[in-house]
């Protein structure tokens, strides 16, 4: 179960990540062409990807359960390994998906298209920023 839930979680990941990326540069070029017609269907790439990272982040919440580089015993905090794994990771990765979530809602609420785009290209580029600082590249690329 623990190695299943490991591979999906890092797969996803790339999922999202690819999702992320795909959208700052769609906002980024709709922003910058000043686009004012309404992209339903980008509002819809916007909200599969909120509900895959949902899913991302509730596969790293199982996986912070029974993973066994999960130890919040004496010490924890000393290790840092221990530490990223228990707390570093799964605090930072819950602030990019706020953020994102965040900014998403802010941006459809805007009164234009080129606001929204704006808003929304800002906390993409925000939480993205965030994932990427906090996931292990050692373990992901080895």
């Amino acid at each position: 179960m623990y190695e299943i839930l490991k591979h999906a979680h890092s797969g996803i990941m790339w999922l999202v990540l690819v999702m992320i990326s795909l959208g700052i540069i769609v906002t980024l070029l709709k922003y910058v062409k000043k686009e004012e017609s309404a992209s339903p269907g980008w509002y819809k790439f916007y909200k599969y990807t909120k509900h895959l990272m949902y899913l991302q982040l509730l596969i790293g919440i199982v996986l912070l359960f029974i993973s066994p580089m999960v130890n919040y015993g004496k010490g924890m905090m000393k290790n840092e390994a221990l530490r990223f794994y228990g707390l570093e990771h799964p605090l930072m990765m819950l602030i990019a998906v706020a953020i994102v979530s965040i900014g998403l809602y802010r941006g459809r609420k805007k009164s234009t298209e080129v606001k929204k785009n704006l808003t929304i290209f800002l906390y993409l580029v925000a939480g993205l920023a965030v994932m990427l600082s906090m996931i292990p590249w050692d373990v992901v690329i080895a």
